[in-house]
């Protein structure tokens, strides 16, 4: 249910309109009948609502005409508790009959002018006044039988907007408690439920109420629940779970426009811009040629989206996340790269080491920073920022622009942009800064006469440089921009940190495959010896195998197996199931591992034709 622009004499009296339904429900309630409560609203609301009377009409006649019938009109809709929360309408006054505002004329020729008057209650939900009147405890004891759970649901969305997470979710929880008596009107409460307890910080309680309504008799709500689940999977990373799981969704409700939104916005979160364009024509044709609704914005935001995706997913982002949209303008406004750092090196190894102007400045950021709360990023309100403005990260950054040139300070924004999770934020604001870091890192190690030394992860003051290099590799894998992605991993691999800190090989390794270049790969693996890292161990084999070497190929891949004799197994099966899998962790030897292995490097070994001679040539037994 949506709440239209109430047909008040003016739009400028709605936040008066408010006010007066407010305080009319709170007198309704204390036991007055019909013809008290109009004379009360004549009487109050001229003081209560001052535009709202003065955009009456017409003269003090008008006026009173116009306020005894919006009285009786608001009276004729109240839901009153003691009536099974159903009005207690008054009947018509009788045409001939003395007019009952008082004026000692006839009805006809007084205040039944007024009844033309536009009704400003029609789509108002006049249920969410009177249950604002109730504490938080008697919100557990409504007759949820005699209320609707659509209205409900619309209540507690409304709530939810408004800060009252708390009450919203009392007011619905007892509603799922009876899935049997639930139909689709349940669908928009299931959703602002579950919102409630995103706002409340309450994870379990929403998985409880997905894993009920996934068994709820109702295929609507059942939909939703799922919907919901395939959101929580997506955000966890298991991609192919959320995929399958959407397949699921389409069979249950293939109509459910909701399907749209929810394909676009995973397209949207993996990267994947051709079928993004693709899905996102396939919906809109759709949408269009269904006549029963009007999906108007709904179609207009999936072009936006087809359009420009980044740009528009964040700057709805932008709507909640103060300083998002400086931020934006401040890296299209970067000034050019310059160096003040020194690099402080022996014959093979370097430290960075900045400058004194840019040692002051950190000193002051991390300052800045200390103000945040506690796991905030920098577009938290900190200590002494005025409401609605910048958060003190953003401010700062706009007074010294001497930031730009700081490998911490790009690390800090784009740590803290990524944390928050949104969608356009990678290519609109991530990438740019880590694409400031590298190219800031080239000209310092130039100016530095220091292009070939390594620089070790063991001197902490290398790690903001060499954590952007590597987030930069994986953001370019990540949008199939193989050719940058493998140089970026070849320059911190083969130079800056030949260690590999960050398994940069394990990327590095897949593209060379990738691009047919199997010695490349081996001489990767070949670098490493006695490596822990799957890639490597299995990539190994396969490129041995790609290159003709078969006898190497075979050692090489009984060696790998009796390391992690999990992998094997998962590469073979036709459709494992997916194991557990903890987002950022991946067990030595698990299945999580073999999962992984398995969805990154499956295709490049069919591709190969390298899994028959595989299950021919693996030791024999199956990993557990």
């Amino acid at each position: 249910m949506t709440v239209a622009s109430a047909a008040t004499p003016a739009d400028d009296g709605i936040d008066d309109l408010d006010v007066v339904l407010d305080a009319s429900a709170r007198y309704a309630l204390g036991g007055v009948d019909g013809h008290q409560f109009i004379a009360w609203f004549q009487g109050v609301v001229p003081m209560l609502a001052e535009r709202f009377v003065a955009a009456i009409e017409g003269g003090e006649e008008n006026r009173r005409a116009a306020l005894y019938s919006l009285g009786r009109l608001l009276w004729n809709r109240l839901p009153l508790p003691d009536n099974h929360f159903r009005p207690r309408p008054l009947p018509k006054p009788e045409r001939n009959g003395p007019c009952p505002c008082g004026s000692g004329r006839k009805y006809k020729h007084c205040c039944a002018n007024a009844e033309n008057f536009g009704d400003p209650f029609e789509q108002v939900s006049l249920l969410k006044y009177v249950l604002q009147q109730y504490p938080r405890t008697r919100l557990k004891e409504l007759p949820l039988a005699e209320l609707s759970a659509e209205e409900l649901g619309f209540i507690g969305g409304e709530w939810l907007h408004e800060g009252r997470a708390a009450d919203a979710a009392v007011l619905l929880e007892r509603l799922f408690a009876d899935l049997e008596r639930l139909d689709e009107r349940a669908e928009l409460a299931f959703d602002v439920l579950a919102d409630c307890y995103d706002a409340l910080h309450r994870p379990r309680k929403k998985q409880a109420l997905i894993e009920r309504c996934l068994a709820a008799p109702d295929k609507t709500l059942r939909s939703a629940a799922l919907h919901r689940r395939i959101t929580i999977i997506a955000d966890r990373g298991d991609r192919a779970e959320a995929w399958r799981l959407f397949g699921e969704a389409q069979r249950l409700q293939p109509d459910n426009p909701m399907l749209a939104t929810l394909e676009i916005t995973m397209l949207l979160s993996e990267g994947d811009r051709e079928r993004l364009l693709e899905r996102g024509k396939f919906w809109i044709a759709r949408l269009a040629r269904d006549r029963t609704r009007d999906y108007g914005d709904m179609i207009g935001h999936i072009r936006e989206l087809i359009a420009n995706p980044d740009e528009t997913a964040l700057r709805y982002e932008s709507h909640d996340r103060p300083g998002l949209q400086n931020l934006r303008d401040l890296i299209a406004r970067m000034p050019p790269p310059a160096c003040r750092y020194d690099v402080q090196r022996d014959e093979h190894e370097a430290c960075l080491q900045p400058r004194l102007d840019m040692r002051k400045l950190l000193a002051e950021w991390r300052g800045v920073l200390a103000l945040l709360p506690a796991d905030a990023s920098i577009f938290a309100a900190g200590n002494g920022v005025v409401a609605g403005g910048s958060p003190p990260g953003i401010d700062w950054l706009q007074r010294h622009p001497l930031a730009w040139q700081c490998f911490e300070i790009l690390d800090n924004l784009a740590h803290s942009i990524v944390s928050l999770d949104l969608m356009g934020a990678d290519r609109v604001l991530v990438v740019p800064l880590l694409e400031r870091g590298v190219a800031l890192l080239r000209l310092t190690l130039c100016e530095n006469h220091s292009e070939r030394v390594a620089l070790p992860w063991t001197f902490t003051e290398n790690r903001a440089a060499l954590r952007m290099v590597a987030a930069l590799v994986r953001s370019c894998h990540e949008r199939r921009q193989v050719r940058e992605a493998r140089e970026l991993a070849e320059w911190m691999t083969g130079t800056l940190d030949p260690r590999d800190s960050h398994g940069l090989r394990a990327e590095l390794v897949q593209m060379c495959l990738t691009q047919d270049d199997p010695q490349a790969a081996l001489a990767i693996c070949d670098r490493y010896p006695n490596d822990l890292l799957a890639a490597t161990l299995f990539c190994r084999p396969l490129a041995l195998y790609r290159l003709g070497r078969r006898d190497e190929a075979v050692t090489a891949l009984r060696d790998a197996a009796r390391s992690r004799p999990r992998i094997l197994p998962m590469l073979f099966a036709a459709d494992p199931k997916p194991p557990r899998c903890d987002p950022g962790v991946i067990t030595i030897g698990g299945k999580d591992e073999a999962w992984q292995y398995r969805e990154e490097f499956l295709p490049l070994w069919q591709r190969a034709g390298a899994l028959d001679w595989a299950r021919e040539v693996a030791p024999r037994g199956k990993g557990k």
